[in-house]
């Protein structure tokens, strides 16, 4: 209450003040302006100042506001653009993942130049061209991509790369992954992809000095690099054999790794290229070294191929028998080293238990192999056409009869589906690999 009094008195006294100063006459204010002069009252040029500053004051204030709704509206409509942009970008790369590429390219294209990251859109765009077998589109959307955002060399390398290797393009995929190799030391994914082009190159020297690279950047888990040298190795074993020379195969397993020795997979390998070669002393040798430090129903397999006229093999078989009844396989491998020593009774019998355990690929094969041989050849027919039947993929079963071996019969590739599995090719079309390369940097 107190202040409004006092702000009332202050409201009386002003005025009361000026108009008594007006009529004491407290000075004046003198303008000169070359011939011209302005006079006025002191009082009066002070109202007048106040008067022209306020209204400055309020000019700039309408002119500020003016400038700011003019960059609100221009900022309002560039988020606009940029929304859209947005939903287009998220529309195309839906359509990229359901596979309906063409409006994913369409959409991704027209949010470009609106999108806050267009890196993005024209290499899924390259990837929808791909997809559509538009080779020229994808060269220009890269092209774009790479105009569109500094700095991202690798990522648009790394997505060149992934559609070359998709498109069966290992040569020029190899030279990209090289150039991206160059500006990027070691990067995870150029070293995993550049394992899959010497796999599909068969460039084997490359790969195996790619592999300690790989283990030190831990650019892939540690089963899949294991896997990797496994059919590195299984693969320079198969080439050591494919001129039927024992000592070149023989040379070959000596220099491989220690580790490598006694892995199950890469000895699967070894026993089979001997098996092939006819080397069928070395490999039950290095079969049964093997079984006797571990039971594998694969090697078991290939100990049964790997049959000679030994009374030692038989035995261990016998022995492995003891502890392993039920194996069916083993079974079909005492059948075939029965046969190998010409007692056909036993592996007859062998033969049947395998095929009441539920049999293996081979066993109705072999059953009717031992009754053509005897000649009963309506059962034996019954066997065949059990194992059409049965096993309809594996009719190349090598027959074993008496004490000859048909050698020219391809081997059941025991080892070789262990090598396979290693063979498996990683996705190439894994969209997060290349754009991870951009923070990588």
């Amino acid at each position: 209450m107190r202040k409004l009094f006092f702000i009332l008195l202050l409201m009386l006294a002003l005025p009361a003040l000026l108009f008594s100063s007006l009529e004491v006459g407290s000075g004046y204010v003198l303008i000169a302006v070359g011939d011209k002069t302005i006079e006025m009252g002191f009082l009066v040029a002070l109202v007048l100042n106040t008067l022209i500053f306020i209204t400055l004051y309020f000019a700039i204030v309408l002119l500020r506001s003016l400038f700011s709704t003019r960059r609100g509206v221009l900022g309002w409509a560039k988020n606009q653009r940029q929304q859209r942009g947005l939903n287009r970008t998220t529309q195309g790369l839906i359509a990229f993942v359901e596979g309906r590429y063409d409006y994913a390219r369409k959409s991704l294209d027209k949010a470009a130049s609106n999108a806050s990251t267009p890196l993005v859109n024209y290499l899924f765009a390259a990837r929808a061209s791909s997809a559509m077998g538009d080779a020229k589109a994808v060269d220009t959307y890269l092209k774009q991509a790479e105009l569109s955002t500094e700095g991202a060399d690798v990522a648009i390398g790394l997505t060149q790369a992934e559609l070359q290797i998709h498109n069966g393009q290992y040569e020029q995929a190899l030279a990209t992954l090289l150039r991206a190799k160059k500006q990027i030391n070691n990067h995870p994914v150029v070293l995993g992809l550049l394992s899959q082009v010497y796999r599909q190159l068969s460039d084997w020297d490359s790969l195996q000095k790619l592999l300690p690279i790989m283990r030190k950047a831990k650019a892939m888990p540690v089963e899949a690099l294991i896997a990797i040298e496994r059919e590195l190795y299984c693969s320079r074993l198969s080439l050591a054999a494919a001129d039927q020379q024992r000592d070149a195969l023989i040379g070959c397993w000596k220099h491989l790794p220690g580790e490598l020795k006694k892995d199950i997979a890469v000895i699967a390998c070894y026993g089979e290229q001997l098996i092939a070669i006819n080397e069928l002393d070395e490999a039950e040798r290095i079969l049964r070294s093997q079984l006797h430090r571990e039971y594998h129903t694969g090697l078991v397999r290939l100990y049964g191929l790997a049959a000679i006229s030994s009374d030692k093999q038989m035995a261990f078989a016998k022995k492995l028998l003891k502890t392993n009844t039920d194996d069916p396989e083993l079974l079909l491998a005492l059948a075939r080293i029965a046969l190998q020593q010409n007692q056909v009774d036993e592996a007859k019998a062998y033969l049947h238990q395998c095929v009441e355990l539920g049999g293996v690929a081979g066993a109705y094969a072999q059953l009717g192999a031992v009754y053509a041989q005897q000649g009963d050849y309506r059962q034996s027919a019954d066997y065949y056409a059990q194992e059409l039947v049965s096993r309809p993929a594996t009719i190349a079963e090598p027959l074993a009869s008496g004490v000859e071996r048909n050698k020219a019969a391809p081997l059941l590739h025991t080892a070789g589906a262990a090598a396979a599995s290693a063979n498996q090719k990683q996705p190439v079309f894994n969209s997060t690999d290349s754009l991870s390369a951009i923070n990588m940097r």
